[in-house]
């Protein structure tokens, strides 16, 4: 708990350059943030988690690969630990079968090369979400891999979500037991999103919920057999975006639950409206130019259970 606490101290120090409470300095690089509260208030990270000691489950939204953004999770985690209550991380980059690696790794059983293998860890790994795993292994603190297995979601959104029906019982429990499939605004939200110029499918709508579905059912597990933790779940900004996606999810499986969104945008984006929370962050660089082409779209095939199985 010293190295833990030396850490916090460190991470914090670097934070109150990001963030203050009343006027947050310039956000000069990729790895600076600005944390404002639903009013708009910019405040210091000690300040926010004080603000968010009442919060059951705070999803903490992510652009995958942001510099800034993993820093602040694995800032936020740091200062979680160091509160009276017990806090677990849940992650959308492990997925449900790969819970005993994770486990093992945590417990010193393993060495990273071996853990990222074994858990199909996301490839930005190293850069962005060692530094979660490391705080929460040095603070014995229990990591739950919450997302469903991919293979299974590609499937799904290749036939829908008929295909869990086939799938045999040591599989299916890799997967929340319901989907929500209804025509609610989360549907809405993701039918108008074109992925490659190709508009989303009712097949592809049952894949992305089904992430939703799992992640929320799992951090619901969890808080079910240890109601006295929180969570702190990181997750990319699309399933929180509206107190949508995984956030409603959770909320209808556990209506009384109290959930912290903390949504990020770049500077050159508009703030979410409350209740959530802003992580103000430097834009990434353009990936093209105006232009240039889109890069080669290729997607091998799953290998789906077929009907006759």
């Amino acid at each position: 708990m010293r190295l833990l606490s030396l850490l916090a101290g460190i991470l914090l120090t670097g934070c109150q350059v990001n963030s203050a409470a009343s006027l947050p300095a310039p956000i000069s690089s990729l790895f600076d943030y600005q944390l404002q509260d639903p009013t708009g208030n910019g405040l210091s990270l000690p300040e926010a988690v004080e603000q968010l000691a009442d919060a059951d489950v705070i999803m903490v939204g992510e652009l995958h690969g942001h510099q800034g953004i993993h820093r602040f999770q694995a800032d936020l985690l740091a200062q979680l630990l160091s509160q009276p209550r017990p806090f677990a991380l849940a992650m959308e980059q492990f997925s449900r079968e790969n819970q005993g690696t994770v486990d093992a790794y945590l417990a010193g059983d393993m060495g990273e090369d071996v853990f990222i293998e074994q858990s199909h860890a996301w490839p930005g790994y190293r850069s962005d979400y060692r530094a979660l795993i490391s705080l929460a292994r040095d603070a014995q603190i229990p990591v739950i891999a919450a997302n469903a297995p991919r293979n299974i979601v590609r499937c799904i959104g290749r036939q829908g979500a008929d295909y869990l029906q086939r799938l045999p019982e040591n599989e299916r429990k890799w997967v929340a037991e319901r989907l929500t499939l209804t025509d609610d605004a989360y549907k809405a939200r993701f039918m108008v999103n074109r992925h490659h110029g190709q508009a989303p499918s009712e097949q592809q709508f049952a894949a992305q919920t089904t992430w939703d579905d799992t992640m929320a059912e799992s951090i619901q597990r969890y808080l079910q057999q240890h109601p006295s933790h929180g969570v702190m779940l990181t997750v990319g900004r699309f399933h929180i975006a509206d107190g949508l996606g995984t956030a409603q999810r959770l909320q209808q499986r556990a209506p009384g639950l109290n959930i912290a969104l903390i949504y990020p945008v770049t500077t050159d984006e508009t703030l979410p409206d409350a209740p959530l929370w802003s992580l103000r962050v430097a834009p990434l660089p353009a990936s093209r130019l105006e232009g240039e082409p889109l890069p080669a779209f290729s997607l091998s095939k799953p290998e789906c259970l077929s009907a006759g199985n």
